[in-house]
């Protein structure tokens, strides 16, 4: 018989329950031949000024850089 830490931890899967955001995403594609640190830099610059993060990365077979930034898109509040 199973201790009753054990049934408690196994109950079940559980279920998270969060607000339902939503993003606004963009699409940044860099070339092979661009400096990492350029990237790098312009990335940044978008994270710090545009409240952009990170979504996704993928780099595909030709050296091609693809970067998805997501931010929030904050919904407006009108005032009496």
């Amino acid at each position: 018989m199973p201790s009753t830490l054990a049934q408690i931890i196994y109950s079940g899967p559980m279920k998270r329950q969060r607000p339902a955001m939503t993003y606004e995403f963009r699409k940044v594609s860099f070339s092979r031949d661009t400096p990492r640190s350029v990237s790098l830099q312009e990335l940044n610059d978008e994270a710090e000024y545009g409240k952009w993060e990170l979504a996704r990365t993928r780099i595909s077979m030709g050296g091609t850089k693809t970067v998805w930034l997501r931010r929030k898109i904050m919904p407006l509040t009108l005032s009496s």
